[in-house]
């Protein structure tokens, strides 16, 4: 029986195993960087829990911001306790804690934001000049004299590494008109000690923050299109006493979020009733594009493709994926397959996958994958009797006509809309036919015509200095592999780089499926041939680097490797 994707056949018990499929992929964005950290056995000991990330790892000065999500409908722990972050100078990595230094289960879960590095993300200490009893006072612009500002904020017990200050305290903040600032404070009344710290990000004014207000009881329900029918959203809560309209309302529990029934909820974790009228700023970060590495492991691997989970694609049929092959320096796995990416309708999924379907997905193969946001720069070609020519099919858009400096990457999609499609097992590139004045997607190995049916996803970045072309010559070649020089990609092994065959300008084909690689004894990035055949002079590529702003002044000078999407 086929199923209707690009792959062989699943039996009952390989699908259940497939519906059970979880990842934790890290997801940046514009809004920051985020992803679910699950708490286990390797990773908790007594009150904390080890966040292993690139993200945050050697990173004393980063930012956190964590909610407790328990996943209750799965049977996880709920975890009442306060929680905080610290670092660890001993193993550089930060830590989510519990404040009473109770120990922390092994089978719950934490939402983790770490929001851009910019004016609106700052860390305040409560000293003996802005602190009175339970309250502290931030001094900020862009808080100060703003009633309708939306702060999230979450305890840091020691920002930059360092000794700390505990506060086993449940925290909220509020609008002070006497002196019309913004204060942190413990919702039981107690006193504040000095140092104790509190990360704060001032959110944007746009849909993916709002403030809630429950009509009491034990669990609020989120009503917002950002979050009804999305598991997987990110949701980020920060108790708010006197939004605008409010008189003030207190609600000394732990605090925290799960979905159910579709919707998300914020509840007590003791399960005693909120007061009516408590209220909560929330945020939501989503994504209009997104970058991150894609691993195949056991977990997602279903024969020739594996299955991709990022809040952007799941259940969206209509998304469009770039895949650049990539292969990790740590575990060099080679894929000598053409690649493309489906919509498996059964899991909601996209999946990358080899075109030659009976050719396993090696494990730990890697992808760059992008999903850049859906506008005039992004469409989907098909090939069309109407639209080949021998070996190539011609491309009719505004942004590539008359344009031979186009910059274009194209990776097959074999059933765009959900909608089967055509496998393309060939290993392909793009080139300007200056007598049509359109680009073209043509087969690399020259002897095969393009058919009717295969369609791939084409995008084209804005002309700036990450996207560029590189050609190989006598200079850069190193057997199979040719270096590239960029300020973005040197000394950057997490970079983001996405890469497809250009005929032009010198006019070699090129029947080689390749990948890119960064190549740490020169610091540079590479392409290479997978099959490992010497990389011939004159093959061209297009070329583009991403690389998001949110992180590019933050954490230690210099570091640019901090924004890069890994799995946690």
């Amino acid at each position: 029986m086929r199923i209707g994707h690009p792959a062989r056949r699943l039996s009952v018990s390989q699908l259940v195993v497939a519906v059970l499929l979880v990842t934790g992929a890290a997801h940046a964005t514009d809004q920051g960087a985020y992803f679910v950290h699950a708490t286990d056995a390797e990773n908790t000991s007594s009150y904390a829990t080890t966040v292993e990330s690139i993200l945050t790892n050697n990173k004393p000065n980063a930012i956190l911001h964590v909610t407790s999500k328990p996943d209750v409908e799965g049977g996880g722990d709920l975890n009442d306790h306060v929680i905080g972050v610290w670092y660890s100078g001993g193993d550089a990595t930060w830590k989510i804690f519990n404040q009473d230094i109770i120990s922390m289960s092994t089978n719950t879960e934490f939402s983790i934001w770490i929001p851009p590095a910019n004016a609106s993300t700052f860390v305040h200490e409560a000293k003996v000049e802005n602190t009175s009893g339970h309250v502290t006072t931030i001094d900020n612009p862009l808080t100060n004299n703003q009633p309708s500002a939306v702060l999230r904020v979450t305890q840091c017990f020691n920002p930059g590494g360092g000794s700390g200050v505990y506060n086993n305290h449940e925290i909220g903040v509020y609008y002070s008109s006497t002196n019309s600032k913004w204060k942190v404070f413990n919702q039981d009344i107690a006193a504040l000690s000095e140092g104790a710290s509190f990360n704060v990000t001032v959110l944007p004014d746009d849909p993916t923050v709002f403030v809630h207000t429950g009509a009491g009881g034990a669990n609020t329900e989120i009503d917002h299109p950002l979050t009804n029918n999305n598991p997987n959203a990110i949701v980020q809560v920060t108790q708010n006493w006197n939004p605008p309209g409010s008189s003030g309302v207190y609600n000394d529990h732990v605090i925290g979020v799960f979905y159910g029934y579709s919707r998300w909820w914020i509840f007590n974790q003791d399960y005693l009733d909120m007061p009516a009228g408590a209220s909560f700023n929330v945020s939501v970060p989503s994504p209009k594009s997104a970058l991150f590495v894609h691993t195949a492991d056991a977990a997602n691997i279903y024969f020739n493709y594996s299955l991709i989970d990022n809040p952007l694609t799941n259940d969206n049929p209509n998304a469009l994926i770039l895949a650049t092959q990539n292969l990790i320096f740590e575990t060099e796995v080679y894929n000598d397959q053409s690649i493309g990416v489906f919509y498996y309708g059964g899991f909601s999924k996209w999946a990358v996958f080899n075109q030659d379907e009976y050719a396993d997905m090696p494990l730990a193969a890697s992808f760059n994958i992008s999903v850049p946001a859906i506008d005039a720069s992004t469409f989907i070609h098909t090939a069309t009797a109407e639209n080949i020519v021998f070996l190539s099919t011609r491309i009719d858009h505004p942004l590539t006509n008359n344009n031979p400096d186009a910059i274009v990457h194209v990776t097959q999609s074999w059933n765009p809309g959900n909608v089967d499609g055509v496998y393309h097992d060939e290993v392909i590139g793009v080139y300007y036919h200056p007598d049509s004045s359109k680009w073209a997607i043509f087969n690399e190995d020259v002897s095969t015509d393009m058919v009717a049916g295969p369609s791939f996803n084409v995008w084209i970045p804005p002309a700036d200095a990450s996207s560029f072309v590189h050609s190989a010559t006598s200079g850069n070649i190193e057997d199979e592999l040719t270096w590239f020089d960029h300020p973005v990609g040197n000394n950057n092994p997490d970079a983001i780089v996405l890469v497809t065959q250009n005929w032009m300008p010198n006019g070699i084909y090129h029947d080689h499926e390749i990948g890119v690689y960064y190549y740490p004894g020169r610091s540079k990035w590479t392409v290479f041939n997978q099959d490992g055949s010497p990389m011939p002079i004159g093959a061209s590529f297009n070329v583009t680097i991403v690389d998001p702003p949110f992180f590019q002044d933050g954490f230690e000078s210099g570091d640019t490797t901090a924004w890069s999407a890994a799995v946690p």
